[in-house]
């Protein structure tokens, strides 16, 4: 398995990038250019989980105390998915 199946595998298994990194002994900024390179082709995609909330009590409740306001969610494609899957096989 390349590493770009690897991240994508950990992606849909809910890892977070701080996982991925140490777990595929990756500097985290490696990691993240890598996942940059698999939005850009179409692989990943970006949730941005920023805040509706009126105040930041509910901010808290929704995102959690320790996440900004810039917190992102990377999700798979239907590309990605596919790619996962052929990894099944």
């Amino acid at each position: 398995m390349s590493r770009m199946e690897e991240i994508l595998s950990r992606i849909k298994g809910g890892n977070t990038i701080d996982t991925i990194a140490r777990d595929l002994d990756m500097n985290r900024s490696t990691l993240m250019a890598m996942i940059e390179f698999l939005v850009d082709e179409g692989y990943l995609e970006r949730v941005d989980m920023g805040c509706a909330c009126s105040t930041s009590n509910l901010c808290e409740q929704c995102r959690g105390t320790d996440t900004g306001p810039d917190m992102v969610v990377y999700t798979l494609t239907p590309k990605g998915e596919g790619m996962v899957e052929r990894l099944k096989l």
